[in-house]
């Protein structure tokens, strides 16, 4: 988004302390808001953004939404107001953290913008531009991020429709993709928050439970083979590893 803008034109800046609750409709510009203090939320109606201290959202021209203060303590902002040419605007929220002059933009963007010398004012243009620049740069990490998560979907697609099928092959997997076995578990990893292997049988071990308190099933090795267990031993492990009884001992107390 903020990679193919032009024609940007700083119109205004502001600080102060956020009213309690605002609702705006079709606000008349473009609006980078730095939180200074406190916690605010912006309720565009389909999504929600919570910005708190050190945090800068993004309201594009025209947007209507509902703005409140969340914090117990004070919430204190500055605001850049500004015109510019987008592709396709979106309301978005950045971390500051890794922005050199976040300091300066909090503390002196305004007074320097609407009271300072013409050398301040260029001064600005340069800070704006720099910040820009800052959230283009995440844009784009985030975008490669996706990119990269996308690279295994061939293989989330296959894993979704088979992953109760007792000829599943985790170390198959990767092929689906094109990418090594390594590279696939720790995509895999990143995007999902664990291993292949444990998110399988995560699904699969509740889906048992779910057979189990149906009631609907005449022995436990059909369970077994109806998650995609072929040794319904090694089945009955996993089991009570991750409930802390075994499914025979489940059944039992179910039907008492």
């Amino acid at each position: 988004m903020f990679d193919n803008i032009e024609n940007i034109k700083i119109l205004s800046s502001s600080q102060g302390t956020s009213k309690p609750y605002s609702k705006i409709q079709n606000r008349k510009n473009n609006m980078l808001s730095v939180r200074r203090s406190g916690s605010v939320e912006f309720d565009f109606g389909d999504k929600i953004f919570r910005v708190s201290e050190g945090e800068i959202m993004f309201v594009p021209q025209g947007s209507s939404y509902v703005f409140k203060t969340v914090s117990e303590t004070a919430s204190g902002f500055i605001s850049i107001n500004f015109s510019a040419d987008f592709a396709d605007p979106k309301p978005a929220s950045y971390s500051l953290d890794g922005f050199p002059e976040s300091s300066c933009i909090s503390n002196h963007f305004p007074n320097m913008w609407s009271i300072g010398t013409q050398a301040e004012k260029y001064k600005c243009i340069s800070l704006f531009y720099s910040l820009l620049a800052y959230i283009s740069n995440i844009e784009s990490r985030n975008y490669a991020d996706k990119q990269k998560f996308d690279i295994i979907d061939p293989a989330i697609s296959y894993l979704k429709s088979h992953i109760f099928d007792c000829s599943l092959k985790v170390d198959k997997l990767h092929l689906l993709c094109g990418i090594s076995d390594t590279y696939f578990r720790k995509i895999f990893v990143a995007r999902f928050g664990t291993s292949p292997q444990s998110y399988i049988v995560g699904k699969r071990i509740s889906q048992a439970q779910s057979i189990i308190n149906s009631g609907d099933f005449d022995t436990i090795s059909e369970v077994a083979a109806a998650v995609g267990y072929s040794d319904p031993l090694y089945f009955s492990r996993a089991f009570k590893k991750k409930y802390g009884i075994s499914p025979s001992n489940m059944n039992k107390e179910i039907l008492n």
